[in-house]
This record gives structure tokens, C-alpha cells and sequence, in this order.
């Protein structure tokens, strides 16, 4: 799972409200987000579930050739 690349997509959003981006700092098994507020950072763990779930599978699907 590459982390990383959820981690610059993630950086890559920007507040609706604050119009400032996200600090996104990828760890061993998940992503350590820093944001200007809390609805924008439930937004980002939203599309990170989202995005980790998705890795998850292509990574199966690969893994069992599916």
C-alpha cells in the first residue's frame, strides 16, 4: 500500500473555509493529518478511509489475481 501518494493527494485538497491546505505526514500504517479546523479534517479522514479501503482491495484483487 503506498501511503505516500494517499498522502500527496490528501495534501493536495484545500479548506472551503480557510482556503489553506493540509499537512499530510504518512506513518508506518496510516496518515498523520495536521488542518486548519475539524470539519475539514473529518472531510480529509473520510476520503483517507476511502482511499486506504481502495488500496486495500487492488492490492487483494492483485494478490488472488481477480
Amino acid at each position: 500500500m503506498d501511503l505516500r501518494k494517499l498522502a500527496r493527494n490528501l495534501e493536495s485538497e484545500k479548506c472551503n473555509i480557510h482556503n489553506e491546505h493540509s499537512k499530510a505526514v504518512p506513518q508506518k500504517d496510516s496518515i498523520n493529518l495536521s488542518c486548519c479546523c475539524e470539519t475539514f479534517k473529518a472531510k480529509l479522514v473520510k476520503q483517507m478511509e476511502t482511499g486506504i479501503s481502495k488500496q486495500i482491495e487492488a492490492d487483494l484483487k492483485k494478490a488472488f489475481k481477480f
